[in-house]
């Protein structure tokens, strides 16, 4: 595998951990807020999704790498469009909200993955299936 790849895979693991971490604890924890280790189906269905089908997705559509979903505010487009670096603190809080906005896009695709990669898998399945079945007919 090469180094590139590696490095995708890793970046991706860790852009959806802290997703991973909060549904784990929203999953799994006592009424009283306590922090318990369980192993349950969605528990299961959660950690397979992260560690198999997230980074396969992404492998396998690489378009889904690149964050689609971009804010800059009005302020920071009138400072950028008359050259003025006077809104320095709404460019900052820009960049916090796209990071925001990274991350809940990386945990809902984490979230996802498993039911996608599953439906897909069934897709091109029911394809070959039909494929073949059509080459052995007479």
């Amino acid at each position: 595998m090469r180094t590139h790849q590696l490095i995708n895979i890793l970046t991706a693991e860790l852009s959806a951990l802290p997703v991973l971490i909060v549904a784990y604890y929203a999953i799994t924890a006592k009424p009283t807020g306590e922090w318990q280790l369980v192993l349950n189906l969605p528990v299961c269905w959660l950690i397979s999704s992260y560690l198999i089908s997230y980074p396969l997705l992404l492998s396998a559509i690489p378009m889904l790498r690149r964050n689609h979903f971009k804010m800059q505010s009005i302020s920071v487009q009138a400072s950028l469009k008359y050259h003025s670096h006077l809104n320095e603190r709404a460019a900052r809080w820009d960049d916090e909200m796209n990071l925001a906005i990274f991350i809940l896009e990386r945990g809902v695709l984490m979230l996802l993955s498993e039911p996608a990669g599953l439906l897909l898998l069934l897709y091109f399945g029911i394809r070959r299936l039909q494929h073949n079945g059509k080459r052995k007919a007479p």
